[in-house]
């Protein structure tokens, strides 16, 4: 029998689709027998608090707090935050150094965490850009800094298809790749579900994303179901809180379970949801042919996969 591993698994909280692909990679390594101690910020931690209430719990790691502007280029207010963005890959790993002194896990896996790694402990990444879309002017120097990043790491994850014919996320996870990737194909919570399609709702939305646009996006999709009259569920990206209403024939829920979600989404006649890299492995693994997404304004990435 193989040895159990203490493993530490910290997905980034840049909404929740970080979190919610870790979800399957946590039932994996329990199914192993394996530890697994989790620690991760906001809205994401109280989703996985949500789904695994039996693990301990770090102390939250470092917080990038990206800013985000409601419409704009999004790399390019990135950039003038690369500063910030460098403190808090080196606050990370000076926070990991300090945690592995006190736990001594055999393993980290992290998701879009550039500084958890360890020189003597396997280090794991995961992330579906290994050649993210940016201005041109620093394409070169950013793709440098990206593929150094992960190749400290003893294997990079990447959640899709070797094939990029076959692929979701095409040049954003066959370019620029590092020497250590490993393609693991698409992550999803839903993945292995028995699901019976349920009718009740002909229009459903998920909203995600970080502020302000998660909140934005939500009263654009209230506006939107209000002026057709037709059963329509939102459902409001908010792990955190707990609310079930109706607004006429709009029901809002702060979330819901896998179950119920899946269920909804495959007997919806529409479903709407941002354009990230998740909802699109989430819809991939449960058959839904043709969601209608938004990219978030100025999101390279996501404007990148709904022309994809």
């Amino acid at each position: 029998m193989a040895k159990s591993k203490r493993i530490l698994i910290v997905p980034l909280d840049w909404g929740l689709g970080h979190a919610t692909r870790c979800i399957p990679i946590i039932r994996q390594q329990l199914a192993k027998g394996h530890e697994v101690v989790l620690a991760s910020n906001a809205r994401s931690k109280a989703l996985l608090q949500q789904y695994f209430p039996q693990l301990n719990f770090l102390p939250d790691p470092p917080d990038y707090a990206i800013q985000y502007n409601s419409s704009g280029s999004f790399w390019w207010k990135m950039i003038l935050q690369v500063p910030h963005l460098l403190k808090t890959i080196k606050r990370e790993h000076e926070w990991l150094k300090k945690i592995q002194e006190l736990y001594r896990f055999d393993e980290v896996i992290s998701d879009n965490r550039y500084g958890l790694y360890l020189p003597n402990v396997r280090s794991v990444i995961i992330t579906h850009q290994t050649a993210p879309i940016v201005p041109g002017i620093v394409e070169g120097f950013v793709h440098r800094k990206i593929k150094f990043w992960l190749e400290r790491f003893d294997e990079c994850w990447i959640p899709d298809y070797k094939d990029e014919a076959t692929s979701l996320g095409g040049k954003l996870s066959h370019s620029n790749v590092p020497s250590n990737a490993r393609y693991i194909g698409p992550l999803s919570r839903f993945t292995g579900m028995k699901i019976i399609p349920d009718t009740t709702y002909e229009q459903l939305a998920i909203v995600s994303g970080p502020e302000p646009s998660r909140s934005i996006f939500l009263e654009k999709m209230k506006a939107q179901f209000h002026a057709t009259s037709r059963p329509s569920l939102i459902v409001c990206g908010a792990p955190e809180l707990s609310y079930d209403k109706s607004e006429g024939a709009v029901r809002l829920v702060s979330h819901l379970d896998d179950q119920q979600l899946a269920s909804y989404l495959q007997g919806a006649k529409q479903v709407h949801s941002r354009s990230g890299y998740s909802s699109l492995m989430d819809y991939h693994v449960l058959g839904i042919k043709h969601p209608i997404l938004t990219a978030t304004p100025g999101q390279t990435e996501q404007e990148y996969l709904v022309r994809e």
